[in-house]
């Protein structure tokens, strides 16, 4: 009988070697896997830096191991990189392998890591069926409609505040530079819209506007107390360009600035139909730092109070609790968590900015205030700052608790003041702010070019003509 020699095919019995890319922007980590018929294991892992350095360091890593494929997930723009250099590389190696950018979703949807709408909803009926899952906040409707308003007053600010860097970049340009001349005022708005329409530069106008029967002469003393801030700017001038963007901000300013008011009147008349609600601002309002506009925004966005077990939970949910990173006794972070509400994180700051720097009546708050500034005074303010808009947090929770305003001895006081003025729909001030709006909307229609304005001309007359009727009582 011949004698033949059995041969082990060598496929059969060689390791495969397969590299996974973890890309970053300025990190990659590689690992390498060895893949068996039936198993596979990871055998070294190694991080480079994503420059050419480290990319050629890569190469050195892997290229011993000859692996068969590359994989790496899409990340944006930090990808390319890494793949062009092994594309490139691919030329000239003694192996073949190939080169995947797997989608994200696709390698977060690997056996055992299924992730997918179906699932997602097998799952959530499995943890209802074992009592695993809690009701969430409750649904209110009219806090819902209120968080609307006053969401969408807060993007009309920020509208506002953009329209107004944008006037002062362009008299900036124009080399009008006064200092603290500030746009809110009524004569700020009024000295700009006759500016804008006058032929000369900055001196000869201010000349014209304190002569007898301009139309700003209501506004003339209050031009006097502000004459030094215009003095060294006497031979600048706007130009065409610049006058006619500056004409286009205001008509919108003017308008944002009476679609504000407007939402604050909603706000008014939402209120008169729940009383309950209108006490808790009322008592909340209370409290320094905090007006009575800020104060319903608050119970717009908390919603019930009772679903926060303890202050803790609360400050969590509003941005003024730190997020700590311990282990053995050692804080590695103390952060703010990024995860709570954006608009109560941003509230209670400026409440706490507003009782330390612009607060002038003297409380056991205001003073608490200025010993945490005085004694973590820094580089920078924001830490303190963000200390003492914890203690409002923390006091803003007790009010809500206990349905109490933060000084109870002038409670009775307080509510029969309110008791006389229910009465009247609007109390001086808010009459005062909306004839300021109307007068806005019908400054803005007296522009020349405003009847060019369409839809937005007639928004506004309708506004102004809604303002009236506000104000007459009949709406």
């Amino acid at each position: 009988m011949e004698e033949t020699e059995f041969k082990v095919y060598d496929q059969w019995t060689k390791t495969l070697f397969f590299c996974g890319m973890d890309v970053h922007k300025h990190e990659i980590a590689v690992a390498i896997c060895s893949a068996m018929p039936y198993s596979s294991k990871i055998i070294k892992t190694a991080i480079f830096s994503a420059d050419t350095l480290g990319l050629e360091r890569i190469w050195n890593f892997v290229k011993k191991f000859k692996p068969r494929g590359f994989a790496m997930e899409a990340t944006g723009v930090y990808h390319h990189v890494p793949f062009e250099f092994l594309r490139a590389k691919q030329q000239n190696a003694n192996w073949h392998y190939s080169i995947m950018v797997v989608n994200p979703s696709d390698a977060a949807g690997l056996p055992g890591r299924e992730k997918n709408d179906r699932i997602d909803a097998q799952h959530l009926a499995t943890y209802l069926s074992k009592g695993l899952l809690k009701n969430g906040k409750p649904i209110i409707r009219v806090l819902e409609d209120l968080k609307a308003i006053f969401r969408t007053a807060n993007r009309i600010e920020r509208d506002r505040t953009a329209l107004k860097n944008r006037i002062k970049k362009i008299l900036d340009m124009a080399g009008i530079r006064p200092r603290k001349f500030n746009i809110d005022t009524l004569w700020g708005c009024n000295f700009l819209y006759h500016l804008v329409n006058h032929e000369g530069n900055l001196g000869s106008f201010i000349g014209d506007a304190l002569s007898e029967g301009h139309p700003l002469e209501k506004h003339q003393s209050v031009i006097r107390k502000n004459l030094e801030l215009f003095v060294p700017y006497f031979e600048y001038s706007l130009n065409f360009a610049q006058k006619a963007l500056i004409r286009h901000y205001l008509v919108e300013y003017d308008f944002k600035s009476s679609s504000k008011t407007l939402l604050s009147v909603e706000v008014d008349q939402l209120l008169v139909d729940y009383p309950s609600l209108r006490r808790s601002a009322h008592n909340l309002s209370t409290l320094p730092g905090i007006s009575p506009f800020t104060a319903v925004w608050i119970l717009a966005e908390i919603g019930n109070v009772k679903q926060f077990p303890n202050k803790r939970k609360f400050a969590s949910y509003c941005g003024c609790y730190p997020r700590i990173v311990s282990s053995a006794g050692k804080v590695y972070s103390a952060h703010v968590n990024r995860h709570s509400n954006k608009y109560l994180r941003t509230i209670f700051y400026r409440a706490a900015t507003v009782l330390t720097f612009f607060t002038k009546k003297r409380s056991a708050l205001k003073d608490y205030a200025e010993r945490i500034l005085g004694r973590k005074r820094g580089k920078t303010k924001k830490y303190p700052l963000s200390v003492i808009a914890a203690k409002i947090n923390a006091i803003a929770y007790a009010i809500l608790r206990d349905d109490v305003p933060f000084y109870p001895e002038i409670i009775q006081e307080q509510m029969l003041r309110q008791d006389l003025e229910d009465n009247d729909d609007f109390s001086i001030t808010d009459k005062r702010i909306i004839k300021n709006a109307r007068n806005s909307l019908k400054r803005m229609m007296k522009i020349e070019s405003s009847g060019k304005l369409g839809l937005l001309y007639e928004d506004a007359q309708k506004l102004a003509e809604e303002f009236d009727l506000v104000l007459q009582g009949k709406n």
